[in-house]
């Protein structure tokens, strides 16, 4: 049990520590001796011990039903026994890990009060920390104050009440209380501190003057104990420390050599992550270099700092990551469009690149060879490996755009607007925003980003106290982008009524066409629906007006062709929409029988043409007498034009090859008498 007492850092450490070692063993042979006495020495007067052994073994293996059973066994079976204090407490600890608060808390309280009566003072001491660490968990920082000073009040153990009054400094540091953390840590030397309790105090004292503003003093502080040999095993934790106060003294390069030789000196030590994490910081908001913050945070998530720092270095990594991508992707963004609008540009790149690469592999392999010529001299002959190879350029050719300008500057514009968010919100760089945003609207003009980018610029003129021209900016977005969410934005900044960006003109359009079908109108009401959709092909309406009125034609007017021209608008302008999904079957057939028919109109043309051909090729051949020949020569010559049923077949059918070429041909539907209309509407 003292073996794992010893693995506790801190006396308010809310989590249980985990045994290792040869103490599980141990924890095993403990249980394995005390069942024995239960089994056979059962009237003994190692019975209580036993079951309390029991009890707390079960526990530290967290089998924490088992311990109660056994805790409680202990009651039963030896209510006047000497440990039932001891047992009541064992008893408490076990409910707060099973969750049972309210009984764990009353069964405390009452440990304490007759703790306190029986003089138990280390039985009191673990029952005021066991409730401590539940408010600590429970993060009411305030009730866990005043139980600290309450037990400070009862106790009478000055090496105890050291480490106590440095709990509650660090307790009111949570709180942001810097004055009373200070006043602890200074009244922790009125007692008796261990060594460690003393070392942690003055830097913990140091830390609250410098965060009280009270730098020079806390810097004094830290270079005394940095003089003081005693305190060589810990010169990593005052050496970060004395870092981050010369950083609040505006001392910035000294700081940073501090942080930088906590970080190499200590590499593997809690404060060498710690270090990482203040130079990601300085580098991030001091000197605005994002690269070297980005490799500080990097190494910081993945070092043995503490969750409070390693977690927001793995969130500040994160950020960063995605600075840098949105970098890189303008970047080669422009230099595509460099290319696309001067294609020169990419020819002379792309010379230089294979130039810069051959100069690079010819000095690796001069440095090849001079290497192979050294190790020619072995006194065996034989000649050494050359450990010397030529490097892989890394560097990436030059690429020859594979997308138009428009899809380019598309690409520009969104990584610019992204990348003016990042630096408004995220990296508080407001100025480098502002930068991307008036770029936006001056080049980009008509992308989606230009009324969201004025927005955040009327945004940033009210941040920086210049509220006219900020508001001048949301009217301007109120007058002129009704039609956009950023309209509503504007609205809630100038005060004015928000618009109703629900509201789709078609709809009163839709319902003047329904009531015109419903006189049987046919034709006026086609007309209707389509007007929806010329007028307004976004409206969620416009599939449906162009399903209605391809269904009007379809099974009124009997037009189908018109019909299917209405279906394949859906099927091509909303294929998405419940209607394309709807009418999609009926249209391929529909399709599908024209090309069919088409098909065997040509064939049968063919068939004709060839027919044709070959008779007239028979009568070229075959000359009969005619024994009248020379009569008829005589006689006046009389042209016959009557056609044969084959050139009237061929007309026919011509005619019907024609017809099918009219079918994509809208009708003009304000004539509905004449479904075959010349006339395209």
């Amino acid at each position: 049990e003292d073996a794992i007492k010893l693995q506790r850092k801190n006396l308010f450490e809310p989590e249980e520590p985990n045994i290792s070692g040869n103490v599980p063993q141990l924890l095993n042979n403990v249980i394995e001796k005390s069942s024995k006495i239960l089994q056979f020495h059962s009237n003994s007067g190692y019975v209580d011990n036993a079951l309390l052994m029991l009890g707390k073994s079960f526990y530290y293996q967290k089998n924490y039903q088992k311990a109660l059973r056994k805790f409680q066994e202990l009651v039963v079976t030896d209510p006047e026994s000497d440990l039932i204090l001891e047992n009541d407490l064992w008893i408490a600890k076990t409910q707060m890990r099973l969750k049972d608060f309210k009984s764990a808390l009353a069964s405390l309280k009452k440990v304490r009060e007759q703790g306190i009566e029986e003089g138990e003072d280390e039985i009191v001491k673990d029952a005021y920390v066991e409730e401590i660490v539940h408010l600590i968990i429970q993060e009411t920082y305030s009730s866990a104050i005043s139980l600290t000073n309450e037990f400070l009040e009862v106790s009478t153990n000055d090496e105890v009440n050291a480490e106590v009054m440095y709990e509650l400094g660090r307790l009111y540091i949570k709180i942001n209380d810097n004055n009373n953390a200070i006043a602890s840590f200074e009244k922790v030397f009125d007692y008796s501190p261990s060594f460690s309790v003393e070392l942690n105090s003055t830097i913990e004292l140091a830390s609250a003057l410098r965060k009280a503003g009270e730098n020079n003093k806390a810097l004094s502080i830290l270079e005394e104990m940095r003089n003081e040999n005693k305190y060589s095993d810990s010169f990593d934790k005052i050496d970060l420390e004395t870092g981050v106060t010369l950083y609040s003294l505006n001392r910035v390069d000294e700081s940073v050599e501090y942080l930088m030789k906590v970080d190499t000196t200590y590499a593997t030590s809690v404060s060498s992550g710690i270090a990482k994490y203040k130079l990601g910081e300085i580098f991030e908001h001091y000197y605005k270099n994002f690269d070297s913050a980005s490799i500080y945070y990097i190494k910081s998530a993945s070092s043995t700092a503490p969750p409070e720092y390693s977690k927001p270095a793995s969130e500040k990594a994160q950020l960063f990551k995605r600075y840098q991508t949105l970098q890189k992707s303008i970047f080669d963004a422009r230099k595509q469009l460099s290319y696309l609008e001067t294609p020169d540009e990419f020819i002379q790149d792309s010379i230089a690149f294979y130039s810069d690469t051959l100069s690079a592999e010819e000095k690796e392999l001069q440095s090849v060879d001079l290497g192979e010529r050294r190790n020619e001299g072995d006194e065996r002959g034989f000649v050494q490996p050359v450990k010397t190879q030529v490097k892989t350029v890394t560097k990436n050719p030059p690429m020859r755009p594979t997308i138009g300008i428009d899809s380019v500057k598309s690409i520009i514009v969104k990584n610019e607007f992204d990348l003016a968010n990042l630096f408004f919100t995220e990296l508080n760089v407001p100025d480098s925003a502002y930068y991307y945003y008036k770029n936006i609207i001056e080049n980009f003009p008509n992308s989606r980003y230009h009324s969201l980018s004025l927005y955040s610029i009327g945004t940033y003129y009210n941040g920086i106290g210049r509220k006219e021209e900020g508001d001048s900016i949301f009217y301007f977005i109120y007058d002129n982008y009704k039609n956009e969410n950023i309209v509503n934005a504007a609205a809630i900044q100038l005060k004015k009524p928000l618009i109703n960006l629900t509201y789709d003109p078609a709809d009163e359009l839709y319902v003047d066409a329904e009531k015109i079908l419903l006189e049987k109108k046919y034709s006026e009401s086609v007309n209707k629906f389509y007007g929806i959709f010329r007028d307004y092909p976004k409206s969620s309406l416009a599939p449906k007006a162009l399903y209605a009125g391809g269904w009007i034609l379809e099974n009124e007017l009997k037009l189908l062709d018109s019909a299917a021209v209405f279906y394949d608008s859906i099927n091509v302008k909303y294929p998405q929409s419940q209607y394309a999904s709807s009418i999609r079957p009926k249209l391929t057939f529909y399709k599908q029988e024209i090309d069919r028919r088409k098909k065997a109109i040509e064939d049968s043309l063919k068939q004709i043409e060839l027919k044709k051909l070959a008779e007239t090729k028979s009568d070229s051949l075959i000359q009969p007498i005619d024994p009248n020949e020379d009569v008829k020569k005589e006689q006046p010559q009389i042209e016959e034009k009557s056609e044969s049923d084959e050139e009237k077949d061929i007309k026919r059918k011509e005619m019907e090859a024609n017809e099918v070429k009219k079918m994509d041909t809208p009708i003009d539907l304000t004539e509905p008498e004449k479904p075959k209309s010349d006339k395209i509407k």
